[in-house]
């Protein structure tokens, strides 16, 4: 039995088991037992039918399976209606298979450039905390977007600090707030 098997045999006895925990007992990588994870819940759910012309297919979950079964619908009736109020989508213009799907593993990648958040913010207050006192102390009189652009680019340097220096993206945030403040007070508001 391949680890993977062995993970994918634990959600099954276990469907409710913290992701963390999971790959933590069995030394895998997090994004490679949340992928383990989702197949086994998408196990055995059955797909509704197609339900416009165009053999477009529209796959629904155990959530939405149990919603059209409480509203005692047929599953083309609710899938015409869910399509119409955005509540459902094709399967052809769901994510990307591979493309993130959960928070926690949208949260990891960013650690991995950002550091930890709790780190992160202790340095960023601690900036702005500063920085709004002096404003204060000297009664400096700001517009709006001075103080967001203000904010936002201690925010960046929070994340240089507490995480990659080297992403290319953070430093460009920084000028781009910076030209935002300097285009409006040459007239140019974006």
């Amino acid at each position: 039995m391949t680890k993977s098997d062995k993970i994918r045999e634990h959600f099954r006895k276990y469907p409710d088991a913290e992701v963390a925990k999971v790959a933590a007992k069995f030394k895998a990588p997090k994004p490679m037992t949340y992928k383990l994870r989702k197949q086994v819940q998408e196990e055995g759910q059955p797909e509704a039918p197609k339900p416009i012309a165009g053999g477009r297919r529209v796959s629904l979950g155990p959530a939405q399976l149990a919603i059209a079964k409480k509203l005692g619908l047929p599953l083309d009736k609710f899938v015409e209606e869910g399509l119409k109020s955005g509540l459902v989508q094709y399967d052809d213009e769901r994510q990307v298979e591979g493309e993130e799907t959960d928070i926690d593993e949208t949260l990891d990648e960013r650690a991995k450039d950002y550091g930890k958040f709790i780190e992160g913010a202790e340095i960023m207050q601690m900036l702005k905390r500063m920085v709004h006192n002096y404003i204060e102390l000297r009664g400096t009189k700001l517009a709006f977007d001075q103080r967001e652009a203000i904010d936002m680019i201690i925010h960046k340097l929070g994340r240089i600090i507490n995480g990659n220096p080297d992403k290319v993206d953070t430093w460009v945030d920084i000028a781009g707030y910076a030209k935002l403040v300097a285009d409006r007070l040459e007239g140019v508001e974006r």
